[in-house]
C-alpha cells in the first residue's frame, strides 16, 4: 500500500513550483549556465535539495523493510513501533 502524506505533498508542491518559478524568471538550461559559472552554489542546491527531499524517499523505503516509522505515520494501522528494551 503506497501512502503519502501531507508533509510529502508539501515537499514536492514546493519543489515543483520553486522549479517552475525559476524556469520562468531564467529560463531554458539555467542549471546548466549556474553549474559552470558558480559551481560551489549548484552543489550546495543539489545537497539541500537531496536533503529535502529524503522524507519522501527515505519513509516509503523504511515501511517497505518493516522499519518504525511511527515519528511520520502514528495513526495508521500496521504502523510498526520500536521495541523498547
Amino acid at each position: 500500500m503506497v501512502h503519502i502524506d501531507g508533509h510529502e505533498l508539501a515537499i514536492l508542491g514546493t519543489y515543483s513550483g520553486m522549479i517552475g518559478i525559476t524556469r520562468g524568471i531564467y529560463g531554458k538550461g539555467w542549471f546548466k549556465s549556474l553549474i559552470h559559472r558558480q559551481p560551489i552554489v549548484a552543489f550546495s542546491i543539489a545537497i539541500g535539495t537531496l536533503g529535502i527531499a529524503m522524507p519522501v524517499v527515505i519513509v516509503p523505503i523504511r515501511r517497505k523493510l518493516g522499519m518504525p516509522t511511527n515519528q511520520y505515520d502514528a495513526t495508521l494501522p500496521g504502523t510498526v513501533f520500536p521495541a523498547i528494551p
